[in-house]
């Protein structure tokens, strides 16, 4: 019987990496650690509100740190850049939902501190905002965004910055404070899963 991950053409590497992180029942994709349950089908994608994550990969040996809003991205996201890396033993990939909490940047800084890290959030607002939260999180330099006659306001390092696109790579530019954080964003949809879907077969 084809699974829902070879319906979607995933290449066997990509699927072989994440197996151990997933369960695959009646052609759906169930990720479950702790409290976070995400749940991916042909006809839907339930992402959850949490302060948990879900993770792949191993972390604490990582080179290069994932860290997105579903882990449907995060398969989606090696699919595509999978001839860019020789070993997958080197990447870790973290999911934090919907929304990044302080614990998700925890989580993130309890593992190995030279790792490179990957925001591969949506190409939207949401996407942006999380990038944002999250990377200030994760550097310990408070942040706050506002939305105010068209134009997104930041108050960051007692400066404030007013910007007609949200995004990290704006903020860095504009503050001169570099987060060492790259952000990935899909070239066609707003979301890698997006990008790989407008491919699914009827």
């Amino acid at each position: 019987m084809t699974t829902f991950l070879e319906r979607l053409d995933i290449h066997p590497d990509v699927q072989s990496f994440f197996k151990p992180f997933l369960k695959i029942t009646c052609e759906t994709l169930i990720f479950n650690q702790a409290d976070y349950f995400e749940h991916a089908g042909k006809d839907f994608h339930r992402v959850p509100i949490t302060e948990s994550c879900w993770t792949a990969g191993e972390p604490d040996i990582a080179t290069d740190i994932v860290i997105c809003g579903s882990a449907m991205d995060a398969i989606a996201w090696l699919n595509l850049n999978r001839h860019r890396y020789q070993n997958f033993d080197n990447l870790s990939f973290i999911s934090a939902g919907v929304v990044p909490f302080h614990f998700h940047a925890e989580t993130i800084q309890k593992h190995k501190p030279k790792s490179k890290l990957h925001f591969i959030f949506s190409k939207d607002n949401l996407g942006a905002i999380c990038d944002l939260k999250l990377a200030s999180f994760i550097r310990n330099k408070p942040l706050k965004i506002h939305y105010q006659e068209n134009r997104f306001k930041i108050s960051f390092e007692n400066k404030n910055y007013a910007f007609d696109w949200l995004s990290l790579n704006a903020l860095e530019k504009a503050s001169r404070y570099n987060f060492r954080i790259r952000t990935h964003k899909p070239k066609n949809a707003t979301t890698y899963y997006e990008q790989l879907r407008n491919r699914y077969p009827a």
